[in-house]
């Protein structure tokens, strides 16, 4: 057999080196040039016996394609041989043999056997005297190496680009193989599970996502999640891990949608973004002057509040506030101190609330309103009344002296089905009552 004498277990260089020694030794050429070269007819030489390897040359204009070798070498003066192959034999040629070893890739891919004019060497080659019955089969050989070697080569690249992809990413990745017996880690998910980065049992990466998750402040939730997990190979959800102070966006799939080929899991850290999201929701309801919630949240939080405690059959108390004589200060003091005024009454007002549940927010200019859960009206009137005398206790200082401050409240209890604004309008109007009354007063709607 021809392949007898190639060594066995070498890698595709190796293999095309083995193979263009034994062409050499079998058709007695003088030099053997494997290359591989695409449809622009460019080649790249792989292997060449003897050595060194010599410089890319072209094909395109040899017409090697053209030629009939079925009798064996012919004249190299009907072939223009380029440089590079001239310089590797290094002296003239006589004959020249082609073989064809075409590839998808690289159609134009082939070996070329020289025969010097000069013979620098004699050997019992067993083809030298029938090179086009005996060697031709060598060419599909060279083909099936040649694919295999471009084969190999691109899964090396593939592989290559793949883990630094993998390992580039700022996200944890795993992936689990179809059979379920081993694991891929990145190293951000490496970090993250406690594990070294590489390929790792299956099991062991299963263990520290259970001891992850189950330490998580959601843990019994996400339990409940991904219960489905384990009977549902193409299961897939998106789901969030509270890991102490950071939230981890953890998106489990099946490989191209089909949990036969295996399972990812992405680990992507969104604390820092949950964060800017929650800042910009508290910017959106909160006044800017006193830090205080809004109109905007303050009516949100209302009628959720509302139907929580209609649901329970809970009362809400409800009060409107209003500085007394606001612009005067302003008009006597400049709108810096009414700023400060402003400031004062909101620090005092909050300082006085029940518990967290309560809310006092700044609806706009110098008007607050309060929100009291389950306060009937005694206990709205109460408290009403201690952030009246709260706010009138101490004059407010400011550059310009001291600024004595005055509150008109008006309170409104909501039972049954009565809507929140129509309860504000009745608090609003009880707010004028206080007002046309002497004001720094409290009067129920």
């Amino acid at each position: 057999m021809l392949l007898d004498a190639i060594p066995a277990g070498l890698e595709e260089d190796d293999g095309l080196r083995a193979l263009t020694g034994f062409a050499r030794q079998a058709a007695g050429a003088d030099l053997i040039i494997a290359y591989e070269a695409g449809a622009d007819g460019l080649a790249m030489p792989l292997a060449a016996e003897p050595g060194p390897l010599p410089r890319p040359f072209s094909t395109a204009g040899l017409r090697l394609e053209e030629q009939d070798f079925s009798g064996g070498p012919l004249p190299a003066a009907r072939i223009r041989l380029p440089s590079a192959v001239l310089a590797a034999l290094g002296r003239p040629a006589g004959r020249v043999y082609h073989l064809a070893a075409p590839t998808p890739e690289a159609p134009r891919s082939g070996v070329l056997m020289l025969y010097a004019a000069n013979p620098a060497w004699q050997c019992d080659c067993p083809f030298r005297s029938g090179v086009g019955q005996g060697v031709p089969l060598l060419g599909k050989v060279f083909a099936q190496m040649l694919a295999a070697r471009r084969a190999v080569l691109q899964r090396r690249q593939l592989g290559e680009r793949f883990h630094d992809l993998f390992e580039s990413v700022h996200n944890g990745i795993a992936i689990l193989d179809g059979d379920g017996s081993t694991a891929l880690v990145n190293q951000a998910a490496a970090q993250l599970l406690d594990l070294p980065a590489g390929e790792l049992p299956a099991a062991r990466l299963a263990a520290a996502m259970r001891r992850l998750r189950e330490g998580a402040a959601n843990g019994a939730e996400l339990a409940d999640t991904y219960a489905p997990l384990q009977g549902d190979l193409n299961y897939a959800l998106v789901t969030h891990w509270l890991l102490g102070e950071r939230q981890f966006e953890v998106d489990t799939h099946p490989i191209l949608g089909d949990g036969r080929q295996g399972r990812i899991w992405l680990f992507a850290d969104v604390t820092a973004q949950r964060r800017a999201q929650e800042e910009l929701r508290r910017m959106a309801g909160t006044d800017p002057l006193t830090g205080l919630p809004n109109r905007r949240h303050f009516t949100a939080t209302g009628q959720a509040l509302l139907e929580r405690l209609r649901a329970a059959g809970q009362p809400l108390g409800l009060l409107m506030l209003d500085i007394d004589h606001f612009k005067s200060i302003n008009d006597r003091f400049g709108h810096p101190v009414g700023d400060l005024v402003l400031q004062a009454v909101a620090q005092r007002c909050r300082e006085l609330m029940r518990d967290q549940q309560d809310m006092i927010a700044r609806l706009g200019g110098e008007e607050f309103a309060a929100l009291l859960p389950n306060a009937g009206p005694a206990e709205t009137a109460a408290v009403a009344e201690r952030l009246r005398a709260a706010v009138a206790a101490a004059p407010v200082s400011s550059p310009g002296g001291e600024v004595a401050v005055r509150v008109s409240i008006g309170g409104a209890v909501l039972t049954g089905e009565e809507a929140l604004d129509a309860a504000l309008e009745r608090a609003d109007r009880a707010l004028y009552v206080s007002k046309q009354t002497g004001r720094d007063r409290f009067s129920f709607g």
